[in-house]
C-alpha cells in the first residue's frame, strides 16, 4: 500500500500539525515517573500513529504498541504491557507504551481495562501515551484524569495536495489536470484516504462536482444496483461520513418500518466493516463497502421513499440515536443470555417491560448490577425509563 509506503520518515516530513508533533516531542523528553499519560486526539489519517512511531525513533525509545479497542480486558492488557509498565529497560533506556485508539474500550464494567490504563500510567516506570479519534467519548472522558490531552487537526487542502504531487512523481503516476485537487477535497483531511484515492487511479470530473446530498440521494433513487453503486463512488467525502448520512436518510425515511430495520441492519454491519477497517488500517477492505451497500442496501430500501436533506435534525442528535441504539442492542444481548433468549428475541417482547420495571430505581440499580453495566448505561436505563410508554 502507498500509505505504508510513502508514511514519513522524520517527524519533520509529517504533514499539518506542527504545533501537536512538537508538544509530544518535548513531553517526551521532559517525562518523568509519576507524570499524567500523553493522549493524542484527532481524526483518523491526521498522523497521531505515524508521529508516535517518528518520536520513538528519534529519541531512541523501544515502542510497544498494541490497540486498545483489540485489548479491551484487564487481563489481555496486563499480559501485553505489564511487564513493560513495571519494569525499566536493562540497559538504562526508556520504553514507550502507545495505546491506540482508546474510545473503543468496551463498555461493560467487567472488563476493567479503564481502571487497569488508569493505574497503570500512575505507575509505570515508562512514558504512556494515548491516541484516540473522538475526543468526546466517553472513554475518554474516565481518562481525562491521568491524561494531557494534545490536539491533532486535519491538515489544510493545499498541504494534502502538495503531498499527493510528490507521491505521484516519485511513482510516475500521470494525474489530469485537477485530479490531485479533486482527491485532497474528496479526502478531507484524512491523508491515508487521499494516498488511497490516489494509488487507485480514480478520475474526476473537473467540470462534475457532485454535493453530499446530490450523492445519496443519486443512490436512494437510483433505478438498478449499478446506478447506486455509481451514486455511492461520487459521494465527495470519507467513507465513514457517507455511511453515516446514509444512516440519516434511512432514519428520516418513510418507508415501512420492516424495510427500515433491514437497511438499518445493512448498515449496522457497514459500520462493523468500517471499525475493522480503521482499527487494522487495512484500507483494502474499503472495495468492498460500495458494492455491499449498493447491493444489499440499495435492495433492503425496494422501491424508494427514502431522501437525505441536510435539514432536520443535526449530526450530534442523529449520533445520539446510533448510540442509543447500540447501547440497547448491548442490553438485549446480555439480557438474553441471562434469560436464554436471543438478543432480537429480547429486544422484541421483553425490552419494553423491562425499561417500564425500571422505573423502580430498586429494580433499575439491580439489573444494572447484575448485568455489571458502568455508568453510562445506568444514567441510559434511567432516561428511557421515564419516557412515556404504551404497551400493546
Amino acid at each position: 500500500m502507498w500509505s505504508e509506503k510513502h508514511r514519513p520518515k522524520s517527524l519533520e516530513l509529517v504533514v499539518g500539525n506542527e504545533e501537536g508533533r512538537e508538544r509530544l516531542l518535548q513531553w517526551l523528553r521532559k517525562w518523568k515517573q509519576g507524570a499524567k499519560a500523553a493522549l493524542l486526539v484527532g481524526p483518523p489519517g491526521t498522523g497521531k500513529t505515524t508521529c508516535v512511531h517518528l518520536a520513538a525513533e528519534k529519541l531512541g525509545m523501544q515502542l510497544v504498541e498494541l490497540n486498545a479497542s483489540d485489548t479491551r480486558t484487564k487481563e489481555k492488557l496486563s499480559k501485553r504491557i505489564g511487564e513493560v509498565i513495571h519494569s525499566a529497560s536493562l540497559f538504562g533506556g526508556r520504553s514507550l507504551v502507545f495505546l491506540d485508539e482508546v474510545d473503543g474500550l468496551a463498555g461493560r464494567a467487567d472488563y476493567g481495562a479503564i481502571d487497569f490504563i488508569r493505574d497503570a500510567v500512575r505507575t509505570s516506570q515508562n512514558p504512556v501515551v494515548m491516541a484516540a479519534n473522538d475526543p468526546d467519548s466517553d472513554e475518554v472522558r474516565k481518562l481525562s484524569s491521568v491524561t494531557s490531552r494534545i490536539e491533532f487537526v486535519k491538515p489544510d487542502q493545499e498541504a494534502v495536495e502538495r503531498f499527493l504531487a510528490a507521491i505521484a512523481e516519485e511513482e510516475g503516476r500521470p494525474v489530469e489536470e485537477g485530479g490531485l485537487a479533486a482527491m485532497a477535497k474528496a479526502a478531507n483531511g484524512d491523508l491515508r484516504s487521499a494516498v488511497n484515492l490516489l494509488q487507485s487511479g480514480a478520475t474526476y470530473e473537473k467540470d462534475e462536482e457532485v454535493s453530499v446530498a446530490q450523492a445519496i440521494n443519486g443512490f436512494f433513487g437510483a433505478y438498478d444496483e449499478k446506478a447506486a453503486l455509481k451514486a455511492l463512488r461520487s459521494y465527495p467525502g470519507p467513507p465513514r461520513d457517507k455511511v453515516r448520512d446514509l444512516f440519516t436518510g434511512v432514519v428520516k425515511s418513510r418507508v415501512n418500518e420492516e424495510r427500515k430495520a433491514a437497511a438499518l441492519e445493512v448498515l449496522s454491519r457497514a459500520d462493523v466493516l468500517m471499525g475493522r477497517i480503521m482499527r487494522g488500517k487495512d484500507w483494502r477492505l474499503l472495495r468492498y463497502l460500495d458494492p455491499m451497500l449498493a447491493s444489499e442496501l440499495w435492495r433492503a430500501l425496494g422501491d424508494g421513499g427514502a431522501s437525505y436533506s441536510m435539514d432536520g435534525a443535526p449530526w450530534p442528535l442523529q449520533l445520539r440515536i446510533w448510540n442509543d441504539s447500540k447501547k440497547l442492542k448491548e442490553i438485549g444481548l446480555l439480557a438474553g443470555r441471562r434469560t436464554g433468549t436471543s438478543q432480537k428475541g429480547f429486544l422484541v417482547e421483553d425490552m419494553p417491560y423491562l425499561l417500564l420495571l425500571c422505573g423502580d430505581a430498586g429494580f433499575r440499580d439491580a439489573l444494572v448490577a447484575s448485568l455489571a453495566l458502568e455508568e453510562p448505561f445506568s444514567a441510559f436505563i434511567a432516561k428511557e425509563a421515564a419516557r412515556p410508554r404504551k404497551l400493546s
